[in-house]
């Protein structure tokens, strides 16, 4: 393994040109993001040059999840570069308790490269679907080898070709969970609410949605109910969050533009209500 250097801040610029900089210096930029139609995690590189049959190197690239995910490896789909594989992981290390670390490698392989246009590396699913805070890993504040619990393993990003290594640009920014803004309305929950609900793709094209809770105990048994704008209820069930978190709920028949999708938690008398539209 080795190690990537972390960038230092240029005092003057913002937080995103920075970022953008950072990047124009790096002939492979990286980047996570979350697809919320086929509710999966994509790991990208856009390369600032073209190249044909261009020989991707032993690679590893770190992802960063939060501890509440099991303690088990994560098993990619690959698309580029070679095979990718979850080959090192620390759980929950004392230099960072709320946070795992899988390191994604492979031996690499040939790949066309088109200057300024992504490619995905690879993918991967999580059981809860989308989970905030999963990111690329950070050498400005992740935990070194050196650091506690990190049993020596150097969990930075890094990549070669057949000349040496090749500098990466990394944005680690966690992935974000996007929805229509104006498709989206809670209700029923006052200032403070003890959770959150996001219903997922928003549009949903495909005939089926999916539930982010935030804040609500994985054994807890919530009540979700589908209705039309009117008030007319189409379905409504009850299930506990351990299960419900990143299924596939069907849009039930009755449907038209939009549904309305409710997430009551009994015990807490509290509800929130998202305005999903359906194509």
């Amino acid at each position: 393994m080795k190690t990537a250097k972390a960038l230092v801040g240029i005092a003057g610029l913002t937080g995103l040109s920075y970022l953008a900089q950072a990047q124009s210096q790096s002939p492979l930029n990286l980047r996570l993001d979350f697809n919320t139609e086929l509710n999966r995690y994509e790991v990208y590189v856009k390369p600032t040059f073209s190249a044909q049959r261009y020989t991707w190197g032993p690679s590893q690239v770190t992802v960063v999840v939060p501890k509440e995910l099991a303690d088990i490896t994560i098993s990619p789909h690959s698309s580029q570069a070679g095979v990718w594989l979850d080959q090192s992981v620390v759980y929950s290390p004392a230099a960072a308790p709320d946070r795992d670390f899988h390191a994604f490698s492979t031996q690499g392989g040939k790949i066309d490269l088109v200057a300024g246009e992504e490619q995905l590396l690879f993918e991967f699913t999580l059981a809860k679907g989308y989970l905030e805070g999963v990111r690329l890993f950070d050498p400005a504040k992740d935990p070194s080898s050196a650091a506690p619990g990190m049993k020596g393993g150097d969990f930075s990003s890094y990549a070669s070709n057949d000349k040496g290594d090749v500098k990466l640009g990394l944005n680690t920014r966690p992935a974000e969970l996007p929805v229509a803004v104006e498709a989206v309305r809670s209700t029923g929950a006052e200032p403070g609410a003890s959770f959150g609900v996001v219903a997922y793709p928003n549009p949903s094209g495909s005939g089926v949605f999916r539930l982010h809770l935030k804040g609500v105990p994985d054994k807890e048994v919530v009540q979700v109910q589908m209705a039309t704008l009117n008030g007319k209820v189409l379905k409504q069930f009850d299930e506990s969050v351990e299960t419900l978190a990143g299924r596939a709920i069907p849009v039930p028949g009755g449907a038209s533009t939009y549904l309305l999708v409710t997430v009551t938690r009994p015990g807490k008398q509290e509800a929130i209500t998202q305005k999903l539209l359906v194509k």
